[in-house]
C-alpha cells in the first residue's frame, strides 16, 4: 500500500452508502461487544470487502458512553460502495456472505432493530428509519473532515415532532452550509447525522451544520470526529486486533479496489 494509492480520490455517488445502526445483543456484555468489534467486525468489514468494491468505512461506537439510552444505537457506520449495484453484487462472493453471517452473534437483529439502508434524496420530509442525503455531488468520504452526531430524541418531544424539527434544520443545512456531503437518519428515538467538509481533521474548523442541529438535541447527544485509521495487516497475519472502546470513531484508510 502506497501513500499515492491512499491519497487518490475516489468520488462516489451520495446514494451509494449503507447507513448502519447497530444494537448490541442484551446477552453480550459490553466488554465482549468491544472485543468482538475490535478483533472481528471493524477490521473484517474492510479486509473482507475491499475486493467487493468498498470505498470507505466510518464506524463509531457510542456504546458505553455515560448516559446513552438503550434506544440509541450502540454502533453506527457509513459504508460507501462504488454503487448500489456493487453492494448487492457483493453477495455473489463467499467472503461477503461469510462476513454478513457473523452479525447475528453480536447485534440484536429481531424486528429489524439493527439495520442498514441506502439513503434517498432529502425532499423536505423525514420518514422513520429512512436515511437521506442532502447534497447531490459525488464525494470521497475517506478524505476530508467527517463529523458525526448521535443523539437521543428528547423525552418531551414526540417522534413525529422530532422528525419534523430535524427536517427543517436539514433543509437549512442543504441550502446554506457549503458541505461536500451530509447524511441523516431519524429512528423512533434517535438521530444520526454525518457531514463531510473539505478541511482535514486537525485543521481549523470548516463549514458545519452541527450548530444548527444542536438546539434540537436537548437530551443525550454526542459529536464525533472519526480519526483516520490504518490497518497494516492482512487476513492471514497474526494480529491481536484493534483497540475499540466507548466513544471510538474511525475513518478507515485502505487501498481501494482498482477500477476497471
Amino acid at each position: 500500500m502506497s501513500e499515492q494509492d491512499l491519497a487518490a480520490p475516489r468520488l462516489v455517488a451520495p446514494d451509494a452508502v449503507r447507513v448502519w445502526r447497530g444494537f448490541r445483543l442484551p446477552s453480550l456484555a459490553l466488554d465482549q461487544f468491544m472485543n468482538k468489534l475490535g478483533t472481528v467486525f471493524v477490521p473484517a468489514t474492510v479486509k473482507m470487502q475491499i475486493d467487493a468494491g468498498l470505498c470507505s468505512y466510518t464506524p463509531t461506537v457510542p456504546a458505553g458512553l455515560p448516559g446513552k439510552p438503550d434506544s440509541v444505537p450502540d454502533e453506527t457506520a457509513i459504508l460507501f460502495w462504488e454503487s448500489q449495484a456493487t453492494y448487492w453484487n457483493g453477495f455473489t462472493r463467499l467472503a461477503v456472505r461469510t462476513y454478513t453471517l457473523t452479525h447475528g452473534g453480536v447485534y440484536l437483529t429481531q424486528d429489524n432493530q439493527s439495520r442498514a439502508d441506502f439513503p434517498v434524496r432529502f425532499a423536505g420530509v423525514l420518514n422513520v428509519d429512512q436515511p437521506v442525503y442532502l447534497f447531490d455531488q459525488p464525494a470521497d468520504w475517506m478524505h476530508g473532515a467527517v463529523r458525526h452526531v448521535v443523539a437521543a430524541r428528547p423525552a418531551a418531544v414526540d417522534p413525529a415532532s422530532f422528525r419534523a424539527s430535524v427536517a427543517q434544520v436539514l433543509a437549512e443545512i442543504g441550502k446554506h452550509v457549503p458541505l461536500e456531503g451530509a447524511i441523516a437518519c431519524v429512528g423512533t428515538d434517535y438521530l444520526v447525522y454525518w457531514e463531510l467538509g473539505p478541511v482535514a481533521v486537525g485543521a481549523a474548523q470548516g463549514a458545519t451544520g452541527i450548530p444548527l442541529l444542536q438546539p434540537l438535541l436537548t437530551g443525550w447527544n454526542q459529536t464525533f470526529a472519526p480519526a483516520p485509521t490504518f490497518l497494516p495487516i492482512g487476513l492471514w497475519d497474526e494480529w491481536a486486533g484493534m483497540d475499540v472502546r466507548a466513544g471510538s470513531s474511525f475513518n478507515l484508510q485502505f487501498e481501494r479496489e482498482a477500477r476497471g
